[in-house]
Formats: structure tokens, sequence, C-alpha cells
């Protein structure tokens, strides 16, 4: 089986781009994140309308990716070849949630499952198994148990390089939360809003988080960036999935899909 090795840049895949390549031991797996997964409804908002995927669109998305070949790893599994600990499957993709809203438990979950992907649900903790609109802990066990990754993205969600005087509570206890309730700490950490700065970023490594997840930023991640990879943001928009999954163009995109 072909795998993806540190080296590969930009200009192996897209030539034209070689000006522009990201450094030499970058890969390009992209993390793609998502938040609710529910079916749209009246009432929501804009910003409702961009963050919630539809599940059919959910659906079509995961059906695209085991159609096409690529290879859904874990968070761990890229954190792994990024330090040079192992390689990965060409066309590797990652796939996370931030927040732990209930509809993921109930949308998302069924259909990874269908599936047989795996993804990373990043949750604050203070709302858990309070607010009803977020995962309980016995379901973030069940989605352990089936084999996802739990991450912490905070206690609370604030926006870290604002609250400087809170990271030890937000990034250091989040952790302890889990660990409390889930039997392990999380390896993993997601910044909220995408929001980090180098001190929230050496708080988490600090921490004990093997890596932290930003919002945006694309596809590209290096040994560097560890405690600030890039990710992709995902909507329902089928066609900027499939570019930022597949990394071509809008023109070529659009004609494999006719």
């Amino acid at each position: 089986m072909a795998v993806l090795t540190l080296g590969a840049t930009a200009a192996s895949h897209h030539p034209s781009r070689a000006a522009n390549a990201p450094p030499a031991d970058s890969l390009r797996v992209p993390i793609l994140v998502y938040h609710s997964v529910m079916p749209h409804h009246p009432g929501q908002n804009a910003e409702q309308r961009v963050l919630d995927v539809d599940d059919s669109a959910f659906v079509a998305q995961m059906r695209y990716l085991v159609d096409g070949g690529y290879h859904v790893v874990s968070l761990a599994s890229l954190v792994d070849a990024l330090e040079g600990r192992d390689t990965l499957p060409n066309r590797a993709v990652v796939i996370t949630f931030d927040d732990g809203w209930e509809n993921q438990y109930h949308h998302a979950f069924p259909i990874l499952r269908r599936f047989g992907l795996t993804a990373t649900f990043f949750v604050f903790t203070t709302p858990i198994g309070v607010d009803g609109k977020l995962m309980t802990w016995e379901q973030l066990r069940e989605l352990q148990a089936a084999g996802m990754t739990i991450g912490s993205h905070t206690r609370t969600h604030p926006s870290l390089p604002d609250y400087h005087a809170a990271l030890h509570n937000e990034v250091v206890m989040s952790r302890e939360d889990i660990k409390q309730h889930l039997g392990s700490a999380p390896d993993f950490f997601a910044y909220p809003f995408g929001e980090w700065d180098s001190l929230s970023a050496a708080w988490a490594r600090t921490a004990g988080y093997r890596a932290a997840r930003t919002f945006r930023g694309g596809a590209w991640n290096a040994p560097s960036d560890l405690y600030h990879l890039r990710a992709v943001p995902v909507t329902d928009n089928m066609q900027a999935f499939q570019r930022a999954v597949s990394g071509e163009p809008a023109g070529v995109v659009a004609q494999r899909g006719r």
C-alpha cells in the first residue's frame, strides 16, 4: 500500500504550486472540523446554517470518503506520522467534532459506525451532564468504547488569548475532568474558536497534550505545528468538501461531479 511520508510537498500533488509549497516536512492530511450534525429546521440563523451540517449531507460526505478511496485515520495516527513514529496511507483524512453537542451522538455517531469510521470529539467539560444540549459522560463513554477519541475543548469555551489568567483552569483542569469521568487523560486539545497564542500553546504542551488543533488554516501541517494544527471547517457545500479533501481545483471537482 502506498504511504504518505514526511517530505511530501505541494509540488508533488500540484506542480504549479511549487513556488508556494509548504515546508518539506509537511503532510497534507485534511483535519475536518464539524460542529452540529442534524436536520436543518426553521428558525436557524445564518451562522447556525453554516455550522450545522444536515445529516443527509453528512452521510453523503462520509460516503464520498469511503467510495473515493480515502483513508479516515485517527488524530493520533496523524500526530504519530508528524513525529516520525509511523507513516500514513495516501489520501488520509482526519474527522473531528467540536463542543460535544448531543446531536453529534444521535446523528453523527451512528453514521460513523455505519461506515466504519473513527473521529475525535472535542468537548468543553463544565456543561457535560448538566446542559441537555450537550452529551452526557455516559454517552461519551459509549463513544470512547466504540473507538472514538475524546479530546478537551476547555472547561467553559472562552477565547484563550483573552483569558490568560484562566489558562490553568481551562486547559489543565478540563483534562483532569475528562480523566476523572472517562478513566484516562486526553491526548488532544482544540482551541475554542480556533483562537490561540504562544502562551495558550505552551499551556497545552505543559498540561500533557500531545497536540492541539485550531479551526482553519488548510490541510497541510508540519511537526512544528503540533500545538496549532491547521484544520478545515466543513459545511453542507459538497463541492467545497470535495475540494478540501482532494486538494483539486474547483473546475476539476465540478467536472468529476458530472
